[in-house]
């Protein structure tokens, strides 16, 4: 198993607020961010991120909002123009309740299902606290519960959030596990994690797909996927990044007609059906001890990839490292 990189540990680590940040090279000198637009606004249960002084997105970390809570959610997701790019299916039933627009979880997690809402009792992520609250992002402190709701998990989660000056919006997270007591694994899955993206269905109804390729579809194994589609005749978009350190880099995708956007580091090949007799060479586990982390990058955009230079702000996500931290 691959842990984590001093390189990625590094850039997991710190919180920066550069208040202008331009990066030198062929791609990355196309992007700059301006952090000192970003405003976090703490709550009681949840986190308001405001760039501009607009909203871009709600972190709901420990509210009952819709639903008894479960795990932290990102919504609304909103693009510049305030257009709701993701959709909360807990607000739209009979739709699948667990897929809240952005989201971390697993299907599987040592007997655990740590996806659906079916199980009982429905195994939680509890926030336990935030060990950093800065101006453009936070760290936080949760437990993944088993399937008796007993802690299995340690996670320390790490989010940015980026104001790119051509009026895209990221958010960048660092997830660090290390299990509580015993081995923790990852089992392979049709509900396979780690990070979800649920576009809003004008867009997931008639998607069109960007690779690092280049190519028109995520089928197969990528750096980055980006979904972009029509709500009300103007393109919108969501791209996920996988950071080249991450465990299994690159992975495959989830990225279909209908469905939510995310890596899947658990599926053995693209395709396979759910009775493969390898499925099990998917299965990840975590010794005890151990600690993995993985990173991730979200951009949130107007226009398709190419206008919107995602594959310039792929290279300065892994820049050093898009150290807006």
């Amino acid at each position: 198993m691959k842990l984590f990189s001093l390189s990625l540990w590094s850039r997991c680590a710190a919180l920066v607020i550069p208040a202008i940040v331009l990066m030198s090279g062929f791609g990355i000198a196309q992007v700059k961010v301006n952090q000192r637009a970003v405003k976090l606004i703490q709550h009681k249960k949840t986190i308001d991120v405001k760039i501009h002084g607009k909203l871009f997105t709600t972190y709901h970390f420990a509210d009952d909002f819709i639903l008894p809570y479960t795990r932290p959610f990102f919504w609304p997701v909103l693009a510049n123009d305030g257009t709701e790019v993701t959709i909360d299916h807990a607000q739209h039933p009979p739709l699948h309740a667990w897929q809240r627009s952005i989201w971390i979880g697993a299907g599987d997690v040592n007997g655990a299902d740590q996806w659906s809402f079916k199980a009982r009792p429905i195994p939680k992520q509890r926030h336990i606290q935030f060990d950093k609250i800065n101006k453009d992002g936070f760290r936080e402190e949760l437990i993944w519960e088993d399937k008796a709701g007993e802690p299995m998990l340690h996670e320390v989660r790490t989010v940015h959030f980026l104001a790119y000056d051509d009026g895209a919006r990221g958010i960048n997270i660092c997830i660090a596990f290390t299990p509580v007591s015993g081995d923790v694994t990852f089992f392979n899955h049709r509900d396979h994690g780690i990070l979800s993206v649920r576009p809003t269905p004008s867009i997931a109804e008639a998607p069109h797909f960007t690779s690092d390729d280049g190519s028109d579809s995520c089928k197969g194994r990528t750096s980055w996927c980006d979904e972009s589609g029509l709500i009300d005749e103007k393109t919108y978009g969501a791209a996920i990044f996988d950071d080249p350190d991450n465990p299994r880099h690159p992975p495959l995708w989830h990225a279909g007609p209908n469905a939510r956007l995310a890596t899947d580091i658990f599926l053995t090949r693209q395709g396979a059906p759910r009775h493969d007799p390898n499925h099990s060479l998917g299965d990840f586990t975590i010794k005890a001890g151990q600690t993995v982390k993985f990173r991730y990058g979200i951009v949130i955009h107007s226009g398709n990839a190419a206008a919107a230079k995602v594959r310039q702000k792929y290279e300065y996500f892994i820049s050093d490292k898009g150290n807006v931290r």
